[in-house]
């Protein structure tokens, strides 16, 4: 078995349950549930997917090649190629079969791609002290139904950004069919009003969120799936605040290849 160092696998677990029939699932399910990672996911009869960190140019041309298939699926044009530097990159695999990924790019001094249409937004959030990141190429495979896959990639980003590079302020831009859920769903703040991105060719809105509010929803909520029915966002499919902590001990290990 490769170590970490040579994989770069942060997580592995089982797919979430569906909840149509999550009673019977459970009865018959291992003592792991969908918030215990395991490292690596073993190969069982049950249904598992893995996170990685992205290292490598064949595993970011496998990446571009989701999302771009994704924004071309949505009739969106094909998002610019971001700089290397300063950027992180998250897989999700099931069976080796890329079916997910997130990168972060961190305000460093070069300022983000997002300047180009809301420099005066993110000027006036780095006056009142936030250190920015930017969420962005996120793609999931249309077949792909787990709600633990994205919450997965969305929580270990979250991790990297606030607990391993100390950036406390998330910025993404949707489009705003898309608004609504990031509201839900997260908890994202609309920070803008609509705007025509020419790059990707659709209108776009700014949101944000602090990442100490995260912080807060995670440890209320964070590996308590059963909160789901009442609490209608992806928080309890979150890790839990103690698998937090052991997960960003893991991942600082692997932080000094990223800086």
């Amino acid at each position: 078995m490769h170590s970490l160092a040579q994989t770069n696998t942060i997580i592995g677990m089982p797919l979430d349950v569906p909840r149509h029939n999550k009673e019977d699932a459970f009865k018959r399910q291992t003592p792991l549930t969908p918030q215990t990672p395991v490292y690596p996911w073993p190969d069982k009869q049950i249904p598992g997917f893995k996170v990685k960190l992205v290292n490598t140019r064949n595993d970011r041309e496998t990446i571009d090649m989701l999302v771009n298939e994704r924004f071309s699926s949505r009739g969106y044009a094909h998002p610019e190629a971001s700089k290397t530097g300063n950027i992180l990159s998250l897989q999700a695999t099931i069976e080796n079969r890329v079916v997910g990924t997130l990168s972060v790019q961190f305000d460093a001094g070069e300022g983000l791609p997002l300047d180009k249409l809301y420099q005066f937004e993110l000027d006036s959030l780095r006056r009142r002290g936030a250190k920015l990141c930017q969420f962005t190429k996120l793609a999931i495979e249309k077949e792909v139904k787990s709600r633990s896959v994205l919450a997965s990639l969305f929580h270990l980003a979250e991790i990297w950004a606030l607990r391993v590079r100390q950036y406390n302020y998330i910025c993404i831009e949707v489009n705003p069919r898309h608004v609504a859920f990031y509201q839900r769903m997260l908890k994202f703040t609309v920070l803008s009003d609509v705007r025509d991105n020419q790059q990707v060719q659709a209108p776009s809105v700014l949101l944000g969120i602090d990442l100490h509010y995260v912080a807060r929803m995670i440890e209320i909520f964070g590996g308590k799936p059963e909160l789901a029915d009442t609490e209608r966002s992806f928080y309890p499919y979150l890790f839990s605040h103690e698998e937090e902590a052991r997960l960003a001990a893991r991942m600082q290990g692997l932080s000094e290849q990223y800086k």
